[in-house]
């Protein structure tokens, strides 16, 4: 990993100070109402068996003898997906998977105070230091949490796969699971670089991921390789700006995620009832600009853009080919969501990067949008009515989640920002080397600029003028605004 790390005085307080005033106004607390309703929703329903709040009728299958795994980020406590990966007994299927999802809807009185506070929030916003979460943590990190030693209400999707990643069956139940381990990505992968066997569960993690993985690019989709820029507390006085490198087992679990979601879309859109995460497909004069992007980039421009992108390498030492890359979000603009309707277009139900419909149902514990699609999706999968509380939601859904999702982006680049500024306030006049990516055009706000990739440290800066998309650049640091979280580098 590629970091910059550095010891200041009192930095811990400089930066939390920083994100005090980043979330100063969101509502850190929860409402005293709500969360006296989560605390005696979790007191009443310690058995998962029993019926929750959410008034849906039906008994759950015992799955405790499964011994399902859960994987996350090390330290994670709000756990919404468990797995249990075997052997399929169907023919022509290879694995059966089993992805259990945490019942959070079974705390929550549909119209109550916390069933609102929730509609409000939208997302769990996540910061260095601290969380806000979406719903009270005595629910989201304790009972309705995934966690190990405790038998669980959930959703388990149960999704037969062939050797080719196509579903050969599907189906979605409510169970009770009993996780029997809290797995860490970093763990894991180091155990799969070494060759050492994988818990028996997830054995099949890999094999099954890549299959899944090629499966979505016979189908269109694509994952965009852009090097998430993050910051990460490694103890009490040291924070730390890097480019999070991908990880084989941390890709391999989101196509079980992703396989989920597109399970959840199918089966509401066969009952034609429900709300998807969409994304159109780029039109042909997007990709007319991306390739001619590529091609000015000095790259060949044959073939579709998916297999562009794969067959350029952002990883290596070309700053052109990390360039491309940064040019690739042009190709997916406009994500919502769409609430299914009857007759609707099967394009409009599409999740370009998915390569399907897709829907996001598989972590309700930090999105509220899942905790209405699980038990749509489970009614279409049971033949029975959906829940009149779940439909009832579905017009105002879309508007709630685009304004929570617009804030936690606000919140993230705020935060990356400040981190930068607070981490870098010692080193003005030095001189660093970067990559140039992209270069924005003047506009009535802006003079022209262009974005530069700093490897060390790990900033992504835009810098007033003109410079050459693709070329190596350096650049002097030569005014920081901890205030603003504004670095400004020039020649």
């Amino acid at each position: 990993m590629i970091s910059h790390r550095m010891r200041a005085p009192r930095p811990t307080t400089a930066l939390e100070q920083a994100y005090d005033r980043i979330v100063a106004d969101l509502p850190q607390e929860y409402p005293p109402e709500a969360l006296a309703e989560a605390q005696a929703a979790v007191a009443e329903l310690t058995d998962p068996t029993a019926a929750g709040r959410d008034g849906i009728d039906g008994e759950r299958e015992d799955l405790t003898e499964l011994a399902f795994v859960t994987i996350d980020p090390d330290g994670a406590t709000d756990l919404d997906q468990a797995m249990h990966l075997g052997d399929s007994p169907i023919e022509g299927a290879r694995w059966r998977v089993r992805y259990a999802i945490a019942d959070v809807g079974r705390f929550i009185r549909p119209g109550g105070a916390l069933d609102a506070e929730t509609r409000a929030r939208g997302l769990t916003d996540y910061l260095p230091d601290r969380r806000i979460p979406l719903h009270p943590p005595v629910i989201s990190e304790d009972a309705a949490s995934l966690l190990p030693g405790a038998a669980k209400a959930a959703y388990v999707f149960v999704v037969d796969v062939a050797e080719s990643g196509s579903v050969v069956a599907q189906d979605l139940v409510r169970a009770v699971i009993a996780s029997v381990a809290q797995l860490d990505y970093d763990t894991v992968q180091a155990d799969h670089d070494a060759g050492r066997p994988l818990h028996p569960s997830m054995a099949a993690l890999p094999a099954l991921g890549a299959a899944l993985l090629a499966q979505q690019h016979e189908r269109g989709g694509i994952d965009l390789a852009i090097p998430d820029q993050e910051v990460a507390r490694s103890d009490e006085d040291t924070y730390t700006l890097a480019f999070r490198p991908r990880r084989e087992i941390e890709d391999a679990n989101a196509q079980i995620s992703l396989l989920a979601g597109r399970v959840a879309a199918d089966l509401m859109l066969s009952d034609g009832e429900g709300i998807l995460r969409t994304l159109p497909r780029p039109n042909r004069e997007t990709i007319a600009e991306f390739t001619a992007v590529v091609r000015s980039l000095g790259f060949e421009a044959d073939g579709t853009y998916q297999e562009i992108l794969e067959r350029i390498d952002h990883t290596g030492a070309d700053p052109a080919a990390l360039a491309v890359h940064y040019a690739s979000p042009m190709l997916f603009r406009g994500a919502g969501y769409t609430v299914i309707e009857p007759g609707m277009d099967p394009e409009t139900a599409v999740q370009a990067a998915v390569g399907a419909p897709y829907a996001h149902t598989t972590a309700p514990l930090r999105r509220l949008v899942d905790r209405f699609v699980l038990p749509i999706a489970w009614a279409a999968a049971q033949g029975i009515a959906a829940p009149e509380w779940a439909l009832a939601a579905l017009p105002e859904l879309p508007d709630l989640m685009s304004t929570a999702g617009s804030r936690s982006r606000k919140i993230e680049n705020a935060v990356i920002e400040a981190t930068e500024a607070v981490l870098l306030a010692d080193r003005l006049g030095e001189t660093f080397e970067g990559v140039v990516v992209s270069q924005r055009e003047a506009n009535r706000d802006r003079p022209p600029r262009y974005e530069v990739h700093f490897p060390e440290p790990a900033v992504v800066a835009f810098v007033e003028g003109a410079a050459e998309v693709g070329s190596r650049i350096a650049l002097e640091l030569t005014a920081v605004d901890v205030a603003s979280g504004e670095l400004t580098f020039g020649r």
